[in-house]
């Protein structure tokens, strides 16, 4: 995958060599106030291949102190990715220049054609959401 960095951007890395996700850096210092969110513009610009998407995904370190992240990257989109962070919990959060604030995993996606049908096929599940398969 062909990657571009701004000035002051750090290249994306994995802490181990089977790691799922790309670890995404932060080129600036910022506070994140509890409630709040930032966005933070990393400098990274990436290629995805056609039929794959860059899903942005909460670190579990920071996700233990509150701190969430989600996003998707598109292939087609060149732009710079920016991580938006958001904060829930009840203590503020500095996020120092350097620091991992994100990962992206790559996945395959299939794209396929929508089509308008009256009906759906028949499914053990049908329509149970929220609750239906018990605790």
């Amino acid at each position: 995958m062909k990657i571009v960095l701004d000035e002051n951007a750090v290249m994306p890395s994995r802490s181990h060599e089977w790691d799922a996700g790309l670890d995404l850096y932060s080129r600036e210092s910022r506070y994140v106030s509890p409630g709040e969110h930032v966005v933070f513009d990393t400098g990274v610009h990436v290629e995805i291949p056609k039929g794959y998407v860059g899903l942005i995904t909460s670190k579990s370190g920071l996700m233990a102190k509150g701190i969430t992240s989600r996003g998707t990257i598109d292939s087609g989109y060149t732009g710079s990715i920016r991580a938006v962070l958001f904060n829930h919990g009840e203590r503020g959060y500095l996020v120092q220049k350097g620091d991992k604030i994100t990962q992206m995993v790559v996945l395959p996606v299939l794209i396929e054609g929508v089509e308008l049908t009256d009906t759906l096929e028949e499914t053990e599940r049908g329509a149970g959401g929220f609750g239906s398969t018990g605790r």
